[in-house]
């Protein structure tokens, strides 16, 4: 092509454009700022509720405290009350008061301490030295009448009341009062200033932390306050207290809040009842922005982001400029290169990117006059039918060889002529149709045709080329025939295989139907598994009792037969004439027939009782209270005739008189799992073993009990699948793998427990069940519901 179409490119403009040094600046603050804010808010993220978290959970151990130290010193009231009624048995009528002016003392633990008589009227009074001058006037006075004297005469037992009238003070006070043998009562009066007062004591270090306070209150049962650990007891309750969501949730007998605004500030909730009296102690702690801490943290995060803006606002100048400076060197001496001078040293600096920068523009620069060169070369190369048109003249400027080769045309025939002239336009147009949408840049599809009047389906795509005032059209006429024809088929296969799909979609679901079949049949197959293994070891059980009863009813049978033989002689000698020796020899004979039968009646007695309590428990999921120790040896001993003949030692450390409320049901079936797993696995082969059983309280709440064995061990690739169904290192030996799985069922799901092993090979195993003492309220199931739980 004889004009080219290639010019220098138009500066654009920059009404918009930041200058470089107020652009790096703000790029620089932005960024160190954006990166402080995404640290401090995740600081602040993750810290903030890791601070109210540990707020509520004091909060909750301040108030269960507050209320343990309530309930023992409650308890040490009530010893000393009991130490004072041991005194009053024997001291003399006149002793009487001075003995409970002692107990009194200074009047900081007791108010009073009365003596009733049957009839409920005082017989002697100790008080404090202020009420003192009061003693003679209550002589005689019948209290009969109060509430907490009629329940202790009707229950007869120690009693205490948060509401009692005071004798002295005129006023509500705690009292306690006890009956003594002789039908008298003490009557003890307890201010609630000494109760609450020592009971916060000991919290106070921790209440007076500036970063963490906690006030503890004290109410009664109705919600109407009674002291804090601010002020104390006060008089009366503050008249914004009736507004709380606190006052209202106790007063209406619902679960108090664990949250609350008190006068504008928000806090934290806990509320722990006593044992002894209907009273509550509350705890509360601020929390979120009027928590100190929560505060603290907010505040170093604020003032570390006006740390780095102030930082990024003093540094990011001396930055910027020194970067800009390095810049313009290289945009004037590419400036210059725009001009049309050959520059052949370009500025170098301490910046890397900008120094390659610098090589990369003087490359381009050496490159340019050799790719004008060559567009010429490319332009006839490439693979897409090109044209360059002249829209304002109707003429075509230039064709590359694609086009020529799509068309049929000749370049130098075509070249300078008008456009609407050529034939490649169908014959119905005559002439290149105006589309607006080649004019706006987008694709269109267009019916073309070759030279030799084969019609083309083309997608045609304009560009817009300015060049010195002139605006100029570079057409891309792509013949996409061939793909059109390609798209069709492979639709026509698409749709084949979407048919296949449906086809193999519903196969698949047949086939799911069948597998969740096999599962409902295998799940059937493992609780008729599970019924068995239950029903072998009931008669396996069964055997073993029956077994062990015939040697102590064989030993009476034969001592009775013996005795009848004797009994049979002694009638004859009597017939023949009776001697003392005879009689002698017979009533020796009775003696020790009738010793050797009840020994071994009583014997076969505590098999059949022990076996009849343990086959009671196994066959239902009822709940009882029992001891854990008798239980063990109830366990030990059904289970004793079944591995009697075995070289075997069994170790029992249970804890004597522990009480459990549970179900010894399924703990004695855990216990006889976790027995027999020990000797059938565990000392399987050895010339003897030892299994020990050892049970012992955790703590007030939880209880431990734990099988161990000598013998072989586990081996470490069965230790997480030990509690898994169906997995036995006896399959097809009479194992079914199911005695763990029970246990774990019952011991987790019923117990409210769990359950945990530790065993090295060649070391033994070690079972633990961890259960609570008291456990969890459920609907009653049966044990095959539970055995059959996953």
């Amino acid at each position: 092509m004889t004009n080219s179409i290639t010019g220098p490119i138009a500066p654009a403009g920059d009404r918009h454009a930041w200058p470089l040094v107020s652009y790096l600046m703000g790029l620089l603050c932005l960024s160190t700022l954006l990166a402080f804010s995404i640290v401090g808010l995740t600081l602040l993220l993750i810290r903030i509720p890791q601070l109210e978290a540990d707020a509520r959970g004091r909060v909750i151990q301040e108030a269960r405290s507050a209320a343990r130290s309530e309930d023992l010193l409650l308890h040490s009231i009530e010893e000393r009350l009991e130490i004072l009624a041991a005194t009053l048995r024997a001291p003399r009528p006149e002793t009487l008061a001075e003995v409970l002016n002692q107990a009194v003392g200074d009047g900081s633990t007791f108010l009073s301490i009365a003596l009733l008589s049957p009839e409920g009227r005082v017989q002697a009074v100790g008080a404090s030295t202020v009420w003192r001058w009061r003693q003679k006037e209550l002589l005689g006075q019948d209290l009969s009448l109060s509430p907490l004297v009629a329940r202790v005469r009707f229950q007869q037992r120690l009693l205490w009341d948060e509401r009692h009238p005071s004798m002295m003070a005129g006023e509500r006070v705690l009292a306690l009062a006890r009956p003594l043998p002789d039908g008298r009562l003490l009557l003890a009066e307890v201010p609630t200033s000494f109760l609450f007062r020592s009971a916060t004591e000991y919290q106070e270090p921790i209440r007076g932390s500036a970063t963490s306070p906690i006030s503890l209150w004290l109410l009664d049962a109705s919600g109407r306050f009674m002291a804090n650990s601010e002020r104390g007891v006060v008089p009366s309750e503050p008249a914004y207290w009736r507004e709380t969501a606190l006052y209202q949730q106790l007063r209406q007998g619902l679960e108090p809040p664990e949250h609350m605004v008190l006068q504008g500030v928000s806090y934290h909730v806990a509320v722990a009842k006593s044992q002894y009296v209907d009273w509550y102690v509350a705890a509360l702690t601020p929390r979120g922005l009027d928590n100190p801490r929560v505060m603290a943290w907010i505040t170093l995060v604020s003032t570390g982001f006006l740390g780095m803006l102030l930082i990024g606002v003093v540094l990011s100048p001396l930055w910027a400029t020194g970067l800009k400076r390095a810049l313009q060197r290289i945009v004037e001496q590419a400036k210059q290169v725009a001009s049309g001078q050959v520059l052949s040293n370009w500025p170098k600096g301490p910046v890397r990117e900008f120094n390659s920068l610098s090589e990369h523009l003087e490359s381009m620069s050496a490159s340019l006059r050799e790719r004008q060169q060559h567009f010429r070369a490319i332009f006839d190369v490439s693979p897409i039918a090109l044209a360059v048109y002249d829209p304002e003249s109707d003429l075509l400027i230039d064709l590359n060889e694609a086009a020529c080769r799509q068309f049929g045309l000749v370049r130098e025939a075509v070249v300078g002529q008008p456009a609407r002239l050529l034939p490649i336009w169908p014959e119905r147009e005559g002439r290149p149709r105006r589309d607006p949408r080649l004019v706006q840049g987008e694709t269109v599809e267009a019916r073309l045709r070759h030279a030799d009047g084969t019609e083309l389906t083309c997608r045609v795509s304009v560009r817009v080329l300015e060049r010195s005032g002139q605006t100029w059209q570079v057409w891309a006429l792509e013949d996409i025939s061939e793909a059109q024809r390609h798209a069709q088929e492979l639709k026509s296969l698409n749709e084949a295989l979407e048919a296949r799909v449906a086809q193999r979609t519903e196969a698949l679901q047949r086939a799911n139907d069948e597998a969740s079949q096999a599962i409902d049949r295998l799940h059937e197959t493992r609780d008729n598994l599970v019924r068995s293994e239950k029903m072998a070891a009931l008669g396996g059980l069964v055997a073993g009792v029956a077994h062990e009863l015939n040697t102590p009813l064989g030993n009476s049978l034969m001592a009775i037969s013996t005795l009848r033989d004797e009994t049979q002689q002694f009638k004859d000698a009597m017939a023949a004439g009776l001697r003392k020796s005879t009689l002698e020899a017979w009533i020796d004979c009775v003696d020790q027939a009738t010793s050797i039968s009840a020994r071994n009646l009583k014997r076969a007695a505590d098999l059949v009782t022990s076996f009849k309590q343990v086959a009671v428990d196994q066959s239902s999921a009822q709940r009882r209270v029992f001891v854990l120790d008798e239980l063990v040896n109830e366990i030990l001993l059904t289970l004793k005739p079944t591995y009697s003949r075995l070289p075997i030692t069994f170790e029992v450390q249970v804890a004597s008189g522990l009480k459990i409320d549970s179900y010894p049901g399924h703990l004695g079936q855990v216990l006889t799992n976790l027995i027999t797993n020990a000797i059938v696995h565990g000392l399987d082969g050895l010339p003897r073993g030892t299994v020990r059983i050892l049970g012992a309280a955790v703590d007030a709440d939880w209880v431990s009990l734990q099988v161990m064995d000598d013998g072989h061990g586990i081996a470490p690739d069965l230790i997480a699948r030990v509690f898994d169904p169906f997995v036995t290192t006896r399959m097809g030996r009479g194992g079914t793998g199911l005695g763990l799985n029970i246990s774990y069922n019952a011991a987790t799901h019923v117990l409210g427990g769990r359950i945990e092993v530790r065993s090295e090979l060649g070391q033994g195993a070690c079972f633990s069940v961890v259960f609570p003492r008291l456990a969890p309220a459920r609907a009653e199931v049966s044990r095959d519901d539970v055995q059959t739980w996953d």
